[in-house]
This record gives C-alpha cells, structure tokens and sequence, in this order.
C-alpha cells in the first residue's frame, strides 16, 4: 500500500505541529478523566491518541479508508469509525468534547456538521475547532500535492468572526475565537 508511508509521517507530524497550542487545546476543552471525546476528521488518530490517555473514551470519525485501517492499528487506546460529520453514527448527548482539528473545511455540508454535533453533545459540552485563515488557507496546488483534498467539492474557510456566528446560529453559545500557532481556534459550548 504506497500511502502507508504518507500516512505514518501524517501521524508523527500532526501531533508536533500543535505542540505548542495543546496547553491552550487542553484548556479550551476542560480536558477531565471522565470525558467523552469525538475527534471529528482525525485522520490518523495522532492527536486523539494523546487525549485518550486524559479522558474516558475517545472516537475518531474519519471519512477516509485508509486512515481508519492505519489509526486502528497503531493507536489501540482510540475508537476508529469510518464515516462523516455530515451522519454522526452516535445517538443524542453521546459526547462531553468534540474538536474539528483542521477538518471542518473539508466537510461538504457545514450546517448539517454543526447540527450533528449540537446533536451528539451532552448539554454543556464544548465543541474545539481548529481552522485556517481564509487569507492563510493552503492553495488548490498545495492540497492536491499534499493529498489533502477529499471529495470533489471545494473547501470553505472562515473568517474566525464567521465560524463564531455560525456556531451560534445552530444553537451553541459562549463561542469565542483564540490564537493558534496554525489559523486559530474556535471554543463554543452545547
């Protein structure tokens, strides 16, 4: 399988690359022992895999394949399901936590994500994404390059200012945007 070597580097990437926001992550969330996270486009489970020693269970829902196979065999402690933010497969309140890091671009129907994840948050949970600056965003080449273009549909960037509106149009409240060292963070709660 030639993506298996794109995919380890993914993984020992994705977690140094925040390293110096997960202190920021970590506190955003609330992380505790009894937590319940979803990682929605996790990908390779790398970050997931560093919460799952924090917090009760974890998921990664991912929509690729391959990432799924990998992620279940390299991180044991992480609950893989292959699938889309558009259908959580997970009934109502299933989750205290969820984050989106660096994936809710990706998704075709951000209104649809949002309502799902409203959905499968307990009240007071908190909902973590990371996003880009539209003025930052990785161009059609770079994605393309970087195999970071999934599906066929072109991908929405947010001005923090956006993300924070949309947040609260689909019923999540305190919604706050925060510096990263990649885009920016966006915290809101169920």
């Amino acid at each position: 399988m030639p993506i298996t070597p794109l995919l380890h580097l993914e993984d020992r990437v994705s977690v140094r690359r925040r390293q110096d926001d997960l202190p920021g992550i970590r506190s955003l969330l609330a992380v505790n022992p009894e937590a319940r996270l979803l990682d929605l486009g996790g990908g390779t489970g790398a970050l997931a895999a560093v919460f799952a020693r924090e917090v009760a269970r974890v998921v990664v829902l991912e929509p690729n394949p391959r990432k799924v196979a990998f992620g279940r065999r390299r991180h044991a402690g992480v609950t893989f399901v292959e699938g889309s933010g558009e259908s959580i497969p997970f009934p109502d309140g299933s989750f205290d936590r969820a984050i989106a890091m660096l994936s809710f671009h990706h998704v075709h129907d951000p209104d649809r994500v949002l309502e799902e994840v409203h959905r499968v948050l307990a009240p007071s949970g908190r909902f973590l994404l990371q996003e880009f600056h539209p003025a930052h965003a990785p161009g059609a080449l770079a994605r393309r390059v970087r195999g970071r273009r999934h599906g066929t549909h072109p991908h929405r960037y947010y001005e923090p200012a956006e993300l924070r509106a949309a947040l609260e149009a689909h019923g999540f409240r305190d919604a706050s945007t925060h510096a990263a060292r990649r885009g920016y963070l966006a915290l809101a709660v169920r």
